[in-house]
């Protein structure tokens, strides 16, 4: 097979709009040949990379209400700081349709009605004979990333918040120029951003919740851990556990 059998990394997904073009055409100058998943941009520009805890020690499930209070302020104020920072809103929602199924889907759709159909993503053909991805190829039907243009309400990022950690949805947010990114996960919110004076006005005012020094998957940005931390040892059973397996 030759290069010119195997789709591009992104490409545009049936039925998509001129608009649609048009953010893929932004995408590919901002983000050549990445992919719109959540841990892409970490990925990508892992020096860009900022982290903030949603939850308290760094926990990632939910004990009780207060928690899910707590995780749905953080995320809107970390998205309304970097708004505030960078002087640029939230005006692209990414999110990949091939996952959803049944009350998943039904339950995005009612958080986010107007999504619409954006990219499509090529897989991960690394290490396949020509014969093993032809035939790989011949039944494979590409994933849709779906996508909405505009504000996303403090309310909506709250239901997303949640749809997060009860279902594991991925989503992207990016201003329309898509110079940042800010994805999810249970327990915490990624941020990359370029601009390094931009970035350390952020973690100035975030600082709190910066995973501390010694945290597992450390990003760049960092803060010393609390006497408290220390004593309890929060997040050093990670470390210890990666030493131990290392050695």
């Amino acid at each position: 097979m030759t290069d010119d059998d195997f789709p591009p990394p992104i490409f545009l997904a049936p039925g998509a709009s001129p608009e649609a073009q048009a953010l893929l055409d932004r995408w590919n100058e901002q983000w050549p040949g990445m992919q719109p998943w959540r841990w892409a941009p970490r990925q990508e520009r892992p020096d860009d990379w900022i982290r903030f805890h949603t939850l308290a020690n760094g926990r990632q499930e939910f004990r009780h209400a207060r928690d899910a209070r707590t995780a749905r302020r953080r995320v809107v104020r970390v998205v309304e700081s970097v708004e505030q920072v960078t002087g640029l809103p939230v005006a692209i929602l990414i999110v990949p349709d091939d996952s959803w199924h049944g009350g998943v889907r039904k339950r995005v759709r009612s958080v986010i009605p107007d999504l619409e159909p954006w990219a499509s993503t090529a897989p991960d053909l690394d290490g396949c004979s020509d014969s093993e991805a032809a035939e790989f190829l011949a039944d494979w039907e590409p994933p849709t990333h779906t996508f909405r243009s505009g504000p996303v309400s403090d309310d909506e990022i709250r239901s997303l918040v949640e749809l997060v950690h009860r279902s594991d949805i991925d989503f992207l947010l990016f201003p329309d120029d898509l110079s940042w990114a800010i994805s999810m996960y249970d327990g915490g919110v990624d941020v990359v951003m370029r601009n390094q004076d931009e970035a350390y006005r952020l973690v100035t005012w975030l600082w709190p919740w910066l995973p501390h020094r010694g945290w597992p998957s450390t990003p760049p940005w960092t803060r010393h851990p609390t006497q408290r931390e220390l004593h309890r040892g929060v997040g050093m059973r990670y470390v210890r556990r990666r030493l131990r397996y290392r050695d």
